[in-house]
């Protein structure tokens, strides 16, 4: 309602009177001596209240009414009157809340006067009722999605009900306002990858109905595929695989980490070796696998059956075959990252049961103290009740302990919430143990008979301490190690018990978007108290033959218990430059000690520069390269008398990588390096001999070896989609070596000149998913007998070899098949999952056998077909 105050006519009549009184004079005006009068101000009445008036019931319509009114000394209104034509309903309106209008009165020279005025008042029908905003409207449907088996919590996920609809957030949480109350309404939940989920609810009027709502993936997973904190990368040569993809590769027998020997770069091992690793030719110890920064010191059990680590607990697998970064040292080979995942908050587990092992693994979190999470683990093997079943009538070979290997993890997370603080525990156990009694000696050695036992364990203990702030970060992890091997082989003995520590710190900081600076300090602290009893030949080096059993005329080599030390920190620094926006070059330098005691200390050191860099010309080609300097100190005792020499310094080695990343589509990713790896300063045998101390001794050791390493490496990856995933991994290469000054150059002991890898693996739906893993690999070099000598005083005859690895076995090639079938419940999920190793049983060759006399030859064959049957419970 508008009104409006008209005062032009009490002006008009206040400014009349006086003038018609001065034109009614008839004389002349005396002029006053004092000057002309001032004339006195006049102010109209100001409105001070009003009540506006109300729309007459049953109008409609505008309508304009003009009151006269009367406004005294007091400003109260009075003597109304209507001045405009009649409107009946709104006339009455307007006099009604005219009597209510309260003013300021008009005033003359500051003297308050009566006066009348006109008001007028405007009337405009009301508008429709507006319905509140959505916004304005309570909650009254609120709920959590989550996947349907795994109890994931789901983000990003739209619900609609009734014209209404949200997104989950990250803990797949909703919220729904205004929907409507006391009537079925229909809610519906869409998303790529999962089924269509449609349910009735009916609020009750004035309530808030919670609900949570599960929805069924098309290709049903237990697994997750996202990678947390991934690492920027600094290292050329870096693949990664998540959890998910290596969870299920055909022949991987549901073990993450045994995936590794599938990557460009690694050779087969024999799995009767126990599966060392051997990385870009390099021989099995020059590579090395950390677990969240530290080493592992045993990544497989025996016979490469299963890793030492659950793999339920990783988030991914970093894989660099050359030119790493400064952060890592001690090595000349490549190294694996196995990069654990943080713990879930819910509930979760799960129970494996197959014809090889048992395994188990629950976690979650502890409420009293909030980002407090906890996870066991655990596997044992059951091979040795099943082999003392079959072997309990042989009079020939018994079992005094029947292969066995078992693990176990303890995890404690503790992130405080808005901390930028977190804190970790990790403790792990593994051993493995087998032993045997042979009751007549065998034929290649007539002298070898009796026990034979072996035991290798490992125990860890490591705490992690991580702080991000808005530019920097400090990562410091420290671990305790008890380490186990102990060897009973005839007449040759070898026991091992270190305690070890070790230390890493590691910070970052980012100076502007263009530059970055890294740097750290780690420490090794190895101890290990040692004795054995052994020839020189039980001791087996890169290139010597290792087929047959020691030679009986070597002389026996007596070690006390003894005290074994090595002290290696190493310092390192790295910068990440960004010269162009496309271009980043990442030069680092590494000083790395090597102290070896307590007797005989021995100390050198190594500076090893380092550069890298990538140029990302557009977003489907990257260039990279990288050149750099590396050292290995003396591992195995190789720096201790009597296993080697005190005087030995550390391997080195240069390395050149040059290669290209292409995507071409979406999802399809290749990448094609050039490799060069020089190596020098290997350690090898000697014949010489040296004084120490005025005594003639043996000198075991020395580093007069050189080798080279150069190939080429191809991968053409599937990343992991809803269906299917799989990849193609080539190596073309030739690793070998002189020995000694003066010898002809020879190949290393796993020189595979090619090695194929073709993985695939596809979900069919309805919870079946079927894979294949193909190998097709060149066999390893093999050191023939050309004749053999009788030893008369020990009754056996000793083979005289020809060129050390101048023959090959024939090509390896297996075919490995993975069929799963899942079953999703409401709050968990079954697999069953059939792992056939040698699919068409070609029994490839691992290596020469021969008779007592070395006048027959044979090879002994690897792995039959070997079927794995289980069954996996998830929640």
């Amino acid at each position: 309602m508008k009104c409006v105050l008209n005062v032009r006519g009490m002006r008009f009549a206040l400014l009349l009177c006086p003038l018609c009184l001065a034109g009614g004079a008839r004389g002349q005006p005396v002029p006053d001596p004092r000057g002309e009068p001032v004339p006195e101000v006049l102010t109209p009445p100001k409105l001070i209240e009003e009540v506006p008036p109300e729309y007459p019931a049953g109008a409609s319509g505008s309508a304009r009414v003009v009151v006269q009114l009367d406004v005294d000394e007091r400003g109260a209104p009075g003597n109304l009157l209507v001045l405009s034509g009649p409107q009946p309903g709104f006339d009455e309106s307007a006099l009604a809340a005219a009597r209510k209008l309260r003013f300021d009165p008009a005033r003359r020279g500051g003297q308050p006067i009566a006066v009348r005025i006109q008001y007028a008042f405007n009337f405009a029908p009301p508008a429709a009722a507006q319905p509140p905003r959505l916004e304005e409207l309570p909650v009254n449907l609120a709920g959590r999605i989550r996947e349907r088996g795994t109890r994931r919590k789901l983000s990003g996920i739209e619900i609609s009900a009734a014209g209404r609809s949200a997104f989950t957030d990250r803990e797949g949480r909703f919220e729904l306002r205004g929907v409507p109350e006391g009537e079925p309404v229909e809610i519906v939940v869409a998303a790529p990858g999962y089924e269509r989920f449609t349910a009735r609810e009916t609020i009750p009027p004035g309530q808030k109905l919670e609900v949570e709502y599960r929805l069924q993936a098309l290709y049903s997973s237990p697994f997750e595929a996202t990678i947390e904190g991934e690492r920027e990368r600094t290292e050329i040569s870096r693949t990664t695989v998540s959890k998910e993809e290596t969870e299920r590769v055909p022949g991987a027998q549901g073990d993450s980490l045994k995936v590794v020997e599938d990557l460009p770069g690694v050779a087969r091992t024999s799995p009767i070796g126990g599966g060392a690793l051997v990385i870009r030719g390099s021989k099995p110890g020059d590579s090395v696998v950390y677990l969240d920064g530290e080493p592992i010191p045993l990544l497989y059990h025996f016979a490469a059956l299963s890793s030492t680590f659950n793999p339920d607990l990783l988030e991914a697998i970093d894989f660099v075959p050359g030119n790493f970064s400064s952060r890592y040292g001690d090595l000349t080979g490549g190294l694996v990252e196995v990069r654990t995942r943080k713990l879930r908050e819910e509930p979760h587990g799960y129970a494996n049961l197959n014809l090889l092992e048992a395994s188990a693994l629950v976690e979650g979190a502890i409420p009293e103290v909030p980002g407090l999470s906890v996870a066991l683990a655990g596997r044992r093997s059951y091979i040795d009740y099943i082999l003392r079943a079959v072997l309990s009538g042989n009079t020939d070979f018994s079992l005094t302990v029947a292969p066995r290997y078992y693990d176990a993890q303890l995890r404690v997370d503790w992130r405080p919430p808005d901390n930028p603080h977190s804190f970790s525990l990790l403790a792990l156990t593994s051993d493995d143990a087998l032993g045997f009694v042979l009751n007549r000696p065998t034929e290649q050695d007539p002298n070898l008979s009796g026990s034979i036992d072996a035991e290798t364990g490992f125990q860890q203990i490591r705490l992690k301490h991580e702080w991000h702030g808005d530019r920097a970060s400090i990562t410091t992890v420290g671990m305790y190690e008890r380490l186990l091997l102990s060897f009973d082989v005839g007449v040759n003995n070898l026991h091992l018990l270190g305690h070890d520590t070790y230390m890493r710190n590691t910070a970052t900081y980012d100076l502007s978007d263009a530059f970055s600076l890294a740097g750290g300090l780690d420490i090794a602290n190895r101890r290990a108290e040692v004795s054995a009893v052994f020839r020189q030949s039980f001791l087996y080096r890169e290139g010597e033959y290792n087929n047959q059993f020691p030679r009986p005329d070597d002389a026996l080599v007596h070690s006390a218990p003894t005290l074994y030390t090595r002290f290696s920190p190493g310092a390192w620094v790295e910068g990440r430059i960004h010269v162009l926006p496309d271009l980043s070059l990442t030069p680092g330098v590494r000083l790395d000690l090597y102290r070896y005691g307590p007797t005989e200390p021995h100390s050198s050191w190594t500076l090893s520069p380092r550069l890298t860099a990538r140029w990302e010309t557009s977003e489907q080609l990257a260039l990279k390269a990288g050149i750099g300097l590396y050292s290995e100190g003396a591992r195995n005792g190789d720096a201790a008398y009597p296993f080697g020499n005190p005087a030995v310094v550390p391997e080195r080695a240069w390395q050149a990588t040059l290669g290209a990343e292409v995507r071409p589509l979406p999802g399809v990713f290749i990448s094609a390096e050039g490799f060069y790896k020089g190596l020098y300063d290997l350690i090898v045998r000697t014949d010489a001999v040296e004084t120490v101390g005025g005594v003639t001794r043996a000198q075991i050791l020395d580093n007069a070896g050189i080798g080279r390493v150069f190939g080429l490496e191809l991968l053409v990856r599937k990343e992991l989609t809803e269906r299917f995933f799989g990849w193609v991994a080539y190596t073309l290469s030739r690793s070998d070596r002189i020995d000694r000054p003066g010898e002809v150059r020879r190949l290393f002991d796993f020189d595979q000149t090619h090695n194929l890898t073709l993985i695939a693996s596809y979900k069919l739906g309805r919870g079946w998913q079927i894979g294949g893993r193909l190998r097709v690999i060149s066999g390893n070099p093999d050191t023939p007998v050309v004749g053999a000598r009788y030893l008369a005083n020990f009754d056996a005859y000793l083979p005289i070899y020809g060129a050390t690895n101048s023959l090959r076995v024939p090509t390896f090639h297996q075919l490995d098949v993975r069929v799963d079938k899942t079953w999703t419940f409401e709050g968990w999920m079954l697999d069953a999952y059939l792992d056939v190793l040698n699919a068409y049983n070609h029994r490839s060759i691992e290596g020469s056998a021969y008779s007592y006399d070395f006048s027959q030859h044979a090879y002994f064959e690897g792995l039959p077909v070997v079927p794995t049957l289980g069954l996996k419970g998830s929640f």
